[in-house]
């Protein structure tokens, strides 16, 4: 057998161990630029714009390794003033393996706006949807497929899935608390553990993923004056799905609509990542562009994780907003 060939079986078998991983731990994907696709970090974020509000986003992870992880992500929701609710649509596809294996999904969302006080409002949330599992099990090579000499001869006594393609229902739900200098959330996903498994002999629950976040306004104003120079937004967010927890924190600083921030995410897999992240606020135009180096795992050889988002107000709000990322400091004014 030509070594080449070889050699590319032994890399595929590797990419195969590598996506099985993430499967078998049943992780959603994570985004690191929370702040642009909010309606999935927690789906009480439809409609607290006020106005209609549309997002992409695409995140390469570990490019190195043959296309190990890209994910698509799109997002329309808007604000409904007739019964002062929000409605959203979420749609996701998570490419692993190279393609081997697909999870694509699409939610809706309706969130109920209630004013607790002159100055704080919660946003509660449900969403519902489904989600398609897809295998190519074609692609597959495993172990016994592969003879030492001669490479890949014969056939695998691997079960063959009777159907390749796994369709489930999913629902969730979240809260949102703020009042324009904090920011509080909760959140949970796959509230009924569907069972995502493509073999239906072997069911597999999907865990449900809870999210808890934070993130605090802070204008910094120039020494001696009331104008403000720029803001500062601390923030952390707690996620925990299965065995699986990882805590995000950090800080991203806004000035005249240019953005610059950087975060530490730690997970139970004493892996270690940190993200740094530019961006530009306009009044109605947002994107950004993030990059992830992994320090703890699997490390600089992996070449981390590239993000890029696009967010657009369909409508001129108008005032200005009390949502950090949203919030141009020095150029807007409260009318």
């Amino acid at each position: 057998m030509n070594q080449t060939i070889f050699f590319r079986r032994m890399i595929l078998i590797v990419s195969i161990i590598t996506g099985s991983c993430r499967f078998l731990q049943a992780q959603d994907a994570y985004f690191s630029q929370f702040f642009m696709n909010p309606v999935y970090l927690n789906p009480a974020y439809a409609g607290s714009m006020k106005v209609p509000r549309a997002g992409v986003q695409y995140r390469n992870q570990w490019p190195a390794f043959n296309n190990a992880y890209t994910t698509y992500f799109a997002s329309f929701d808007t604000y409904l003033p007739s019964v002062k609710s929000g409605i959203g649509l979420l749609l996701y596809n998570d490419v692993q393996g190279d393609g081997m294996y697909t999870e694509t999904s699409f939610k809706f969302v309706y969130s109920k706006e209630i004013l607790i006080s002159e100055d704080w409002t919660m946003y509660g949330s449900i969403s519902a949807g489904a989600q398609l599992n897809s295998l190519n099990f074609s692609r597959l090579v495993f172990a016994d497929e592969l003879d030492p000499v001669y490479g890949q001869n014969q056939p695998t006594a691997e079960t063959v899935p009777d159907n390749n393609h796994h369709l489930f229902p999913d629902f969730g739900a979240g809260i949102l608390l703020f009042n324009g200098r904090y920011f509080f959330g909760l959140a949970a996903d796959h509230l009924s553990a569907p069972d995502q498994s493509i073999y239906s002999q072997n069911p597999q629950a999907l865990p449900r993923k809870y999210t808890m976040h934070f993130e605090v306004n802070l204008p910094w104003f120039h020494l001696g004056h009331l104008r403000k120079f720029c803001k500062l937004n601390p923030n952390f967010i707690l996620q925990s799905q299965g065995k699986d927890q990882n805590l995000t924190y950090g800080i991203y600083a806004n000035r005249k609509g240019f953005s610059l921030g950087m975060w530490n995410r730690l997970t139970t897999h004493k892996s270690s990542d940190m993200i740094l992240m530019a961006g530009f606020i306009g009044k109605q135009l947002k994107t950004a562009i993030s990059y992830d180096l992994n320090l703890k795992g699997v490390g600089l050889r992996s070449h981390g994780a590239i993000e890029l988002s696009i967010s657009y107000l369909l409508k001129d709000p108008g005032k200005k907003s009390i949502f950090p990322f949203y919030e141009i400091p020095g150029e807007w004014d409260i009318r």
